[in-house]
């Protein structure tokens, strides 16, 4: 057998590069084509490259709108939301997780007859408190002592761990301190530094607006921007707190200083510098926007301003101005409320030394002095054990020992003798009128002791920082 007839008839072609091929078993489509650099051959590269400009097409047409879409529906969910006064969070770098931490505190030693709801209303005359939250004891379903406040904003936290840390509530001294991440949330930071010119104002009577308490602020300095933080939720009024800022970082210190527990229509102020920085945000503006507003009667600051442009303020220098003007809102928000307050000056004040009595429906607060020689005498029991009695003739909101300074004995507007008064705040004007009747004339401890009916405008006035307090 010849050797085509061995290799199947097939007909060897000619050896090229030491290799054979068969002639006529390669068609014309299967001749290896020249590759390019990166291994592909240009018919592939062809592919890829009309690919990419699809791609790329798709990125700039439909993949921009979704991706857009994405984006705007992120911005609104981190995006806080209308009326919000929060540098830190309105400045849009601080996570809002150690916005929260820095807005929280600790807060120990606390009595066991105490609940969240007392806690709450003790704190939160530093800010809106936003929870309070308390560690209970599984089995007997009690606190254990201690828990956590968080406020709106850090620099309500920090006002309120300087002011009542060792302060006495229930009878027990409280112990205020940081959560244990604190200084992990303030290493993160995440936030501006806080302008040298700005203060945090709190515990701001609802009848003062933002015209009104930056005309109380300006005899410290020029002041940039007044702003309280508005109430979305009853789209009324703010919710007595904010920010004031001034052109001159020394105005802010002394205001700061000042102005700090500063008695302002009946409440008395919680001021202090800023914690974190960033825009202020509209403050009572973002109410102007909501056409509900429109509708409503004008609210007590609006009521407040027309009043104040009907009567002008004193032109007297500062700190004299400052009293002027706070004295004479704070006037006009007893006169409003319909509560019994002083005159405008000593002269309307009888000269008698005996105490006022108003009638039994006027108010709910007794007064009792000479239950102690002085505050040596005073202690931790003292407010509870008055309490223990005072429930004899119904039910009582708190009972608050009060030092007098020699300033509030010297004002017979106070109409008070000694240095150590006891209030009992009672649930109604009769439980106030039978405690009269239990306390007037009786003896404790070597003393006679007297008991009179007080007013409860004045009453708010001169406990409103006092830490020595009883609370059922």
């Amino acid at each position: 057998m010849s050797e085509q007839e061995q290799s199947g008839g097939g007909v060897f072609a000619p050896t090229v590069n030491g290799q054979q091929s068969v002639a006529g078993d390669q068609s014309s489509s299967d001749v290896q084509q020249p590759t390019l650099a990166n291994g592909l051959t240009q018919a592939q590269q062809d592919s890829v490259d009309r690919a990419r400009a699809y791609a790329q097409e798709l990125q700039e047409t439909v993949f921009k709108e979704i991706l857009e879409a994405e984006r705007k529906r992120k911005e609104e969910e981190t995006k806080p939301p209308p009326g919000t006064v929060n540098p830190g969070l309105l400045g849009g770098k601080m996570d809002p997780r150690n916005a929260s931490v820095m807005s929280r505190i600790y807060v120990g030693s606390i009595n066991f007859e105490l609940t969240e709801e007392h806690i709450h209303r003790v704190f939160s005359e530093f800010g809106t408190v936003r929870s309070v939250s308390m560690s209970k004891d599984p089995v007997s379903g009690r606190h254990k002592g201690f828990g956590f406040v968080e406020y709106e904003v850090p620099e309500a936290a920090a006002l309120a761990m300087d002011a009542m840390n060792g302060t006495m509530l229930g009878g027990r001294q409280l112990k205020i301190g940081r959560p244990n991440n604190y200084n992990v949330a303030v290493a993160q930071g995440g936030f501006d530094m806080p302008p040298a010119e700005r203060i945090y104002v709190a515990n701001v009577n609802e009848a003062i607006g933002e015209d009104s308490l930056r005309e109380i602020f300006a005899p410290f300095g020029d002041v940039r921007a007044c702003v309280l933080a508005p109430d979305m939720a009853t789209l009324k009024g703010h919710k007595g707190w904010g920010f004031i800022e001034f052109a001159d970082p020394a105005a802010a210190d002394q205001a700061a200083v000042a102005m700090n527990g500063f008695s302002l229509g009946n409440l008395v102020l919680r001021v202090g510098k800023c914690v974190v920085g960033g825009p202020l945000g509209e403050g009572m503006a973002a109410l102007d926007s909501l056409a509900a507003s429109s509708a409503e009667a004008p609210s007590g600051s609006a009521l407040l301003q027309q009043q104040q442009q009907q009567q002008p303020q004193p032109a007297v220098r500062p700190p004299q101005q400052v009293v002027d003007v706070a004295a004479s809102i704070t006037k006009n928000i007893i006169g409003a409320s319909g509560a019994a307050g002083p005159s405008s000056s000593h002269a309307a004040i009888s000269d008698s030394t005996q105490h006022q009595q108003p009638s039994v429906t006027e108010s709910p607060i007794v007064l009792l002095e000479n239950v102690v020689g002085g505050r040596a005498e005073v202690d931790d029991e003292l407010a509870g054990d008055m309490a223990g009695e005072a429930m004899k003739c119904g039910g009582i909101e708190k009972v608050v020992v009060h030092i007098a300074s020699s300033q509030e004995l010297a004002d017979r507007a106070n109409m008070i003798s000694h240095e150590v008064t006891i209030f009992i705040h009672y649930s109604d004007p009769e439980s106030a009128v039978g405690a009269i009747e239990l306390f007037d004339g009786r003896w404790f401890g070597g003393r006679q002791i007297s008991a009179t009916m007080y007013d409860l405008a004045r009453y708010r006035v001169l406990t409103s920082a006092d830490t020595m307090v009883y609370i059922p």
